[in-house]
């Protein structure tokens, strides 16, 4: 799989795995060729297939016309940090809080360390937002109105989404879990082996960061939708 990564990102932007020098300043996108590769088919083997039957239903979720959106982060900075910008979900909101109607699909490429470009994500996210749309019933659903609203639901929440230079940025979002009213949350970094697969609630929220390592991140993501689902109604 990362030959094909390799192959294309070469092919369409003169990246050179080999030759670090040409990594410099790059943002390797639209790598539309890895979406239909034979080689990705591994990314939904039996076992990750029967976990959707478990969590989704058999038959009741379709799979993906293609293998998934390829995400490359080459390396480019010195330090991590707990990002502030983009705070968000890949899903719209219009749907009945407590029903699983999709699942979002992640696997990762080659090995990926802690400040290595993994996407981070705010573990107990999916229930916060949940509790917002219940809350606030028959409200408007739209997209980013909902987003920035539950981005700004808790002074935590709102201190994540809020540049600073605190030196112990890190560790007061990620050593332990914040008690967002009585539910839980953390930011946890999505990192792993090569051949690991991350399967989240749709409503997770999640941003992008840097690369302060020395190993391209490369993760195929894809959304995987379950059939008949109710829609929110005002």
């Amino acid at each position: 799989m990362r030959d094909r990564v390799w192959l294309e990102i070469t092919r369409r932007h003169g990246i050179e795995p080999d030759d670090p020098s040409t990594w410099r300043g790059q943002s390797p996108t639209g790598l539309r060729a890895c979406k239909r590769h034979w080689a990705f088919k591994p990314t939904m083997g039996a076992l990750v297939i029967s976990v959707l039957d478990e969590l989704l239903g058999v038959d009741r979720w379709d799979l993906p016309k293609h293998y998934g959106q390829v995400l490359v982060t080459l390396p480019n900075a010195v330090e991590w940090r707990v990002p502030h910008k983009l705070w968000h979900t890949d899903f719209q909101f219009g749907v009945a809080p407590g029903i699983l109607f999709a699942l979002k699909h992640g696997a990762l490429l080659d090995d990926v360390e802690p400040g290595g470009g993994g996407t981070p994500q705010i573990a107990g996210s999916h229930r916060i937002t949940e509790r917002y749309l219940r809350e606030h019933m028959g409200e408007d659903t739209e997209f980013k109105w909902v987003r920035d609203r539950v981005m700004r639901s808790h002074t935590w929440l709102k201190a994540l989404a809020t540049a600073d230079d605190d030196p112990g940025r890190n560790a007061r979002f990620m050593e332990a879990d914040a008690d967002i009213d009585g539910l839980p949350a953390r930011v946890v970094e999505l990192t792993g082996s090569a051949g690991d697969v991350f399967l989240t609630h749709p409503w997770v929220f999640h941003t992008t960061a840097v690369n302060a390592s020395s190993r391209p991140r490369m993760m195929q993501t894809k959304a995987i939708y379950r059939r008949q689902i109710a829609t929110a109604q005002p």
